[in-house]
């Protein structure tokens, strides 16, 4: 895995150690895929948006947002984000770490967006918070311990949908309409009448999971 330390800028100017509403941004990092068809992120927590587009490369960017807090004990927590990469077996994978699971207690919050070739398929393993999934064709695989997420995609592109939450909400929702939910404290939906060649399963241990296809 090849590690890249993020170049966090302050991104408003702050006057003196008081207590900052602003934010810190890293500046865009560009990977190639070496062609890589898949791709894994795990991110510990925070929000996480993972869009597809026409692009060939990978490409993140995080901020860092401070609210109420020193500005200089944001940028020190920010200082510690790293980004893993490697490729191997056909799998791209983004590694986050040094963000910190107590932030929320910090007034801090990182969020990070993810670009992809939409022809990629992904795996996502997510510990807190809120992920989206937006524009991907292929095969998805998304875990996320306690938060939301929601994913939307192309119903043609699509064949199976599973969506599951341990204790909360899980919706699926079709052309057709709405798929309805199984379960008492945990619930489940599951749609298997497309035309498409792959699947999409969003689990959720805590909170809720929606699928939206169009």
């Amino acid at each position: 895995m090849k590690r890249i330390c993020l170049a966090i800028a302050l991104a408003a100017t702050v006057a003196g150690p008081v207590l900052a509403d602003d934010y810190l941004e890293a500046e865009p990092k560009t990977f190639d895929l070496e062609g890589a068809k898949r791709i894994r992120i795990e991110f510990p927590v925070g929000k996480l948006t993972l869009e597809g587009d026409d692009g060939q490369t990978v490409r993140v960017q995080i901020r860092v947002d401070c609210k109420e807090t020193e500005t200089a004990d944001c940028r020190d927590e920010a200082r510690r984000i790293r980004v893993d990469h490697g490729i191997a077996g056909g799998q791209f994978r983004l590694d986050f770490s040094g963000v910190r699971r107590d932030w929320s207690g910090h007034h801090i919050s990182v969020i990070a967006h993810v670009l992809a070739p939409r022809s990629l398929a992904a795996e996502l393993n997510m510990g807190v918070g809120q992920a989206s999934v937006i524009g991907l064709s292929r095969d998805l695989d998304l875990e996320l311990g306690v938060g939301e997420l929601s994913v939307r995609a192309q119903q043609a592109d699509y064949r199976d949908v599973e969506a599951e939450s341990g204790v909360g909400d899980a919706m699926i929702e079709t052309r057709e309409g709405h798929v309805r939910e199984r379960g008492f404290i945990g619930h489940s939906a599951r749609w298997n009448d497309g035309k498409g060649s792959s699947f999409i399963r969003a689990h959720v241990g805590v909170g809720q999971a929606a699928v939206d296809l169009r």
